[in-house]
């Protein structure tokens, strides 16, 4: 399964990079992609949305969740 959320709080594309890199440390998670000027998330896998949510928010960031 695929999901694509909305990711608030980047300004660059190192903020993005940080956002990837926990986003893939949520179990559940096969790959994860994001775009900085698209200000979206890319996630594959059968992740929780609050636990993305939860680990994005701990990188000192936010995703809209549904």
């Amino acid at each position: 399964m695929t999901q694509t959320y909305k990711v608030i709080g980047m300004t660059c594309t190192h903020c993005a990079g940080t956002v990837e890199t926990a986003l893939k440390t949520v179990p559940g998670v096969e790959q994860a992609s994001v775009k900085y000027i698209r200000k979206e998330a890319t996630i594959q896998g059968d992740a929780d949305p609050q636990a993305l949510k939860q680990a994005v928010q701990a990188a000192g960031y936010d995703l809209q969740t549904p």
